[in-house]
């Protein structure tokens, strides 16, 4: 079922779901998705998950859409109580396996760290996370200007969102600092 990898660097890695309720006698759970599409989750073929000390790579069954949801099962648990010790652990995927992007693409984990400019050139800070609050999702950017603490600057890309350039960094936005 699970295969040991002795060393762990967590940044080659990408959390990408929660292995959540069970669902059944038979060891079946509720997969909750992360990815912005959950049916992306079926495309990758090897699942991690993290134990004590270590990164072990996570064998399922088989994983399938149920009514808007993701049910699965791990190779080699059969029943509910063998499933309820996996219960709420988190699933990764390693980087490196994601698809790659367009060139004016990033994944969210990417941005964090990009330095922020805005078109008149005025640089406005360093993102700190990328959040969703319901309406879309929204870059908080520490403020070079220390009278502001975080900027918090909506992600719709041709709109806000101009340009994001991977290898200098950095995120131009139509944005200001008093918005």
């Amino acid at each position: 079922m699970m295969r040991r990898n002795s060393s762990v660097d967590l940044s080659l890695f990408l959390l990408i779901a929660k292995i959540g309720k069970t669902r059944g006698l038979k060891g079946e759970f509720f997969l909750r998705s992360y990815a912005q599409n959950p049916e992306t989750l079926f495309s990758f073929e090897k699942f991690y998950a993290l134990s004590t000390s270590a990164m072990e790579e996570v064998h399922f069954e088989f994983m399938r859409e149920s009514n808007s949801n993701i049910v699965a099962k791990l190779k080699s648990i059969n029943d509910i109580d063998e499933i309820k010790a996996y219960g709420q652990k988190d699933i990764f995927v390693l980087k490196s396996e994601l698809p790659k992007l367009d060139e004016n693409e990033a994944y969210w984990f990417e941005l964090e760290g990009m330095q922020v400019t805005n078109l008149e050139g005025q640089h406005l800070g360093q993102v700190q996370e990328v959040n969703n609050f319901g309406a879309s999702d929204v870059l908080e950017v520490k403020s070079t200007n220390k009278k502001i603490k975080n900027l918090l600057i909506p992600f719709i890309k041709n709109r806000v969102i101009i340009s994001i350039d991977k290898s200098k960094n950095s995120i131009l936005v139509d944005w200001q600092e008093d918005y």
